[in-house]
């Protein structure tokens, strides 16, 4: 049997999953610079040992309704090809080796701002791990065309 260890978080409730290997490291309360006019999914900037690096709010990316509760701010560092990206979480979870057989195509329930972002599902006996696909969620240009659409 193939597994493949992602690193778990929750948000809103929910229990997300992103391929480990795509992790750079994670973080706890770096400061957040707001941009100006920048797209509602960016809630700002961090300065990651000199480099600035997007402050993705989850909440916006994957269209979830609500807002963290928390006073401090947890971020998953992903590193593409061409960015550097913050993910901001309500908690991270551990990283969690997931055998092929519990993976199921994304479900008709996901909402359409989010289907895009989402790979499939692991279902477990405890709960339901919805997969992102990293590479749609450090697509800054699609992040700029939606906040444009909507306005």
């Amino acid at each position: 049997m193939n597994s493949i260890d992602y690193a778990t978080f929750t948000l809103g409730g929910l229990h997300f999953g992103i391929m480990a290997t795509d992790v750079l490291e994670l973080n706890k309360n770096l400061e957040i610079t707001p941009v100006p006019k920048g797209p509602k999914t960016v809630r700002g900037i961090m300065n990651l040992r000199g480099q600035l690096v997007p402050a993705i709010d989850m909440y916006e990316r994957l269209s979830i309704f609500g807002t963290s509760n928390h006073t401090e701010s947890i971020s998953i560092i992903l590193q593409s090809e061409e960015y550097l990206l913050a993910l901001l979480v309500d908690d991270v979870g551990e990283i969690v080796a997931l055998d092929e057989s519990t993976f199921e195509p994304p479900g008709s329930n996901i909402t359409f701002q989010a289907k895009e972002l989402v790979l499939g599902v692991h279902k477990l006996k405890d709960r339901l791990i919805i997969i992102l696909d990293p590479a749609s969620l450090v697509n800054i240009d699609d992040m700029v065309k939606k906040q444009s659409l909507k306005n």
